[in-house]
């Protein structure tokens, strides 16, 4: 009983080592590939600001940002799949949907986006202190190996190996090496640990964006699911940009050619600046007219005027520059400019006051009309959705369940002739049906507990009666329209059924805030991703009804990073 006893007590101790080696190991590839990420934070980070923030009194300079922030969350992304391998779970980064819309829209929330600037803090932090651990844990591992076979090599040193105040030199104190070597690789053990949970930590911090989709993905069965980085791309630069982008790359690959033959004929005067002057130009105005064009017909001469304003401004002041500074003479030709500017909006104030004025105020008269008349007829709608419930309720259902009480008498006292109550076995199981599917249609037309207890309550009830595991966080402090209530209800409805349907293996979270005068609502779940508002169905029926109360609906759904639907509803009178 002893051996057995001693032989378990062996093993558990053999599989501890054996966990600790393992660890171990983790940990040292953690840090050298972050060492080697680190390098790369260090070149993207620095060459994109600096190449932006000498850019950004030229137009090129906004999409070189945004550019730069694709690179900023490629770059993160690569950290983030290291720390997968140590958390065993995904750390997914939540950045805002720029899909439809225009450049400076997507130029404003791309700067408003807190992700990026936490990625850019990560790239930042991390080029220095991923490379300080990967340095040491490195250096560690590598004394570690060199005292532990100290014996077999130190002789091929012609006078020893001399590691500062002690000189190795004979097979003694080589030995004597491979004895220390131990402790020193238990104390490069415990270090390398240290600093792989102070890097993870600061992972955590800075890369995982997404706490909802986090907690559902860590009580999800089977492998994490991670968010393809390419997603972001294709967020970021929408179709029929082909062009501006073969424009740049163009643009890029001569300005560097030139930079190379200048650096090879021996430096000296950088006269490849001309040539990026030349390069820029053209470029600046493709993008420019480009976005101008874009604009309502009403503003887009003025728009175009500025975009060439902007552009011989930054040609001037390039000019100047180049040719060593001195006398700031574009001081000239901006203030033609700016004259040349206020002239024409002037101008444009004055015709719209005199022809204009009157047409813009029916307009606006109109779309007033128009919204409170929508606004109406929807509280007219939920009113009379309502109405029908509560008919059904009392009116249909009621009668339906009289009746099967009726025929369950019926067939009791028609015991003695089987034939006859067995018809009216079959009608009382026919109206029973019948009265659930009175009670379903209810329920789809306006649940009952929505109206007696509000929203919180409702999507609660709906979460328990959902096939998946479904969370709820709700923080509701007063109840909205009952129009909005309904909204976010039919909402959370739909996108649970199309979990349960597409994903049945997956779990979602639902988060209820009521902030003011807007309702956030947010769905998200741990699935295969990938769903398609393009193609009709359930959700561009959600977008639709989200959009008649001027509401704003989000969906984010990578290939692998599961489902995120994000609905803000105005709750204002």
């Amino acid at each position: 009983m002893s051996a057995a006893s001693s032989t378990a007590g062996e093993a558990g101790f053999g599989e501890r080592i054996a966990g600790l080696a393992a660890r171990a190991g983790r940990d040292l590839a953690y840090l050298s590939i972050g060492g080697l990420t680190a390098i790369l934070a260090f070149c993207v980070w620095v060459t994109a600001v600096s190449v932006t923030l000498s850019l950004v009194i030229f137009i090129i300079g906004l999409p070189i940002y945004l550019l730069s922030v694709i690179a900023f969350r490629w770059t993160a992304e690569l950290d983030r799949r290291n720390a997968t391998l140590m958390l065993g779970r995904p750390l997914r980064g939540v950045y805002r949907d720029h899909r439809g819309e225009s450049f400076l829209a997507r130029l404003s929330s791309t700067t408003r986006d807190a992700q990026t600037w936490k990625d850019l803090a990560w790239l930042v932090v991390h080029s220095v202190l991923g490379f300080t651990f990967a340095v040491i844990a490195v250096s560690a591992v590598a004394s570690v190996v060199a005292f532990l076979t100290m014996p077999l090599w130190y002789w091929s040193i012609p006078n020893g190996v001399d590691w500062g105040l002690w000189n190795i030199h004979n097979l003694p104190l080589a030995l004597l090496a491979t004895a220390l070597s131990t402790p020193l690789a238990a104390l490069t053990v415990l270090i390398n640990r240290w600093m792989a949970v102070a890097e993870l930590w600061l992972a955590g911090q800075l890369l995982d964006g997404d706490e909802v989709a986090a907690a559902a993905a860590t009580s999800a069965a089977g492998a994490p699911k991670l968010p393809l980085s390419s997603d972001s791309v294709r967020r970021m630069i929408p179709a029929g940009e082909f062009s501006l982008a073969v424009h740049a790359a163009i643009s890029a690959i001569v300005g560097l050619l030139c930079t190379a033959v200048w650096a090879a004929a021996g430096g000296g005067y950088y006269w490849p600046a001309w040539v990026w002057l030349a390069l820029i130009i053209p470029l600046s105005l493709h993008f420019g007219l480009r976005e101008a064009v874009r604009i309502a017909p009403e503003r887009r001469a003025l728009a175009i005027q500025v975009v060439v304003s902007l552009v011989v401004t930054g040609i001037t002041v390039a000019i100047w520059a180049l040719a060593g500074f001195g006398t700031f003479w574009p001081i000239w030709t901006i203030l033609a400019l700016v004259i040349l500017f206020v002239v024409v909006l002037l101008a444009r104030l004055v015709w719209r006051q005199l022809y204009g004025d009157e047409r813009e105020r029916e307009l606006t008269e109109r779309v007033e009309t128009l919204t409170e008349t929508r606004r109406g007829a929807l509280d007219v709608q939920a009113a009379e959705l309502r109405r029908i419930e509560r008919d059904l309720h009392d009116g249909a259902q009621a009668r339906l369940v009289a009746l099967s009480m009726q025929l369950g008498r019926a067939e009791e006292g028609l015991a003695d002739r089987p034939e006859i109550a067995a018809l009216v076995r079959q009608a009382r199981a026919e109206a029973t049906a019948a009265n659930a599917e009175l009670r379903d249609l209810a329920r789809g037309i306006a649940p009952p507990v929505l109206s007696d207890r509000g929203l919180a309550a409702a999507v609660e009830a709906l979460g328990t009666r959902t096939p998946i595991p479904v969370t709820v966080d709700a923080h509701i402090s007063r109840r909205p329209a009952p129009v909005v209530e309904s909204a976010a209800y039919f909402v959370v409805a739909e996108s649970l059924t199309n979990v349960a349907k597409h994903a049945p293996e997956a779990s979602a979270a639902v988060t209820l805030r009521l902030e003011g005068e807007t309702l956030d609502v947010v769905v998200a779940d741990d699935g295969p991703g990938g769903a398609d508002v393009t193609t009709g169905g359930g959700l561009d029926g959600l977008r639709r009804r989200v959009a008649a109360l001027d509401g704003d609906l989000r969906i984010s759904s990578p290939p692998g990073g599961g489902t995120r639907i994000e609905v803000r509803l105005p709750c204002g009178s």
